[in-house]
């Protein structure tokens, strides 16, 4: 038991370095059976995504009504690439502040979009990874997930 829990805490940490070093991720969500990908700028806070969404925005309506959003953060190379499946929440406390900077400096070409007060930033919160890195060592692909607060390998 203790390898499995070492390994999950090295794919975590892994899936936490891919997330800091990538800014763009495509959100894949869906409503009433009208299913809609996106890409859009996120910045991640341990294993929670951010994003900023135009108040019209297809994206933005389907994460209101169904916040069950899945996404890939890749460099559309197969050696590297992570998927995983969270639930999205407007973020409402002082995480709106900081979020909106590091989207700035992650994008600052799109800094009007998120400085605007009338774009909401969300929260993904993750609960299923899955995530393979060949450079770095983790492969076959590995698939987890939170149940009860606590990463496990799925399967």
């Amino acid at each position: 038991m203790m390898a499995q829990e070492f390994a999950v805490d090295q794919i975590l940490q892994a899936v936490q370095a891919h997330l800091a070093s990538r800014h763009v991720v495509t959100l894949a969500t869906s409503y009433h059976d009208e299913p809609w990908a996106a890409t859009a700028f996120y910045v991640a806070r341990g294993l929670d995504l951010y994003v900023c969404q135009g108040k019209r925005a297809r994206t933005l309506a389907h994460m209101l009504a169904n916040p069950r959003t899945g996404f890939a953060v890749d460099d559309r190379r197969a050696d590297a690439w992570l998927q995983g499946v969270g639930t999205a929440a407007v973020v409402r406390t002082a995480e709106d502040g900081w979020a909106r900077e590091a989207l700035q400096r992650a994008a600052p070409e799109f800094a009007h979009h998120f400085t605007n007060p009338d774009y909401p930033v969300l929260i993904i919160r993750v609960d299923e990874l899955t995530f393979a890195d060949r450079s770095g060592g983790v492969y076959p692909r590995q698939h987890l997930v939170l149940a009860d607060g606590v990463w496990r390998l799925a399967g």
